[in-house]
């Protein structure tokens, strides 16, 4: 009987230990992958360098062209921004937006499936897009 329990223990010990353990980060996870909108002209690429998303806005997009977003401070459209990692685990990746000092916009990124789910709020609002695999990269149009 004894050995049945100390069996049971040094089962559940290790089945506890593996799920404790620290996932791969997202951004290490989806390295070098490309997503885009059903529809969109827009291709975000993430990466676990220097610039985490990388984004060309091609047509229908009203914007056009390349940007990429870094932990830190970032320059968009003439404007200081600063970018705040919340999480970056397995299954979830959350990023602030500051603007003057207040927040102005967060996203977080999930897994869903084989697809992504990317919630973006600012002032407010919410907004929610699936994001699905694309063979383009920002890549072959920026740099």
């Amino acid at each position: 009987m004894k050995k049945l329990i100390l069996l049971t223990t040094l089962f559940l010990a290790l089945a506890c230990s593996k799920e404790d353990e620290p996932g791969e980060p997202f951004l290490d996870k989806y390295n070098g992958t490309s997503w885009t909108e059903e529809d969109s002209g827009e291709i975000l690429t993430l990466s676990n360098g220097t610039y985490f998303r990388n984004t060309y806005f091609g047509e229908p997009s009203f914007l056009r062209g390349c940007i990429q977003y870094k932990e830190g401070t970032n320059l968009m459209y003439g404007a200081e921004v600063i970018i705040n990692f919340i999480k970056n685990e397995p299954n979830e990746f959350f990023y602030e937006i500051i603007f003057n000092g207040e927040e102005l916009a967060t996203t977080k990124i999930i897994p869903q499936g084989e697809n992504l789910l990317m919630t973006s709020t600012s002032e407010g609002a919410t907004e929610t897009t699936i994001l699905i695999s694309s063979d383009k990269s920002y890549y072959d149009y920026c740099n």
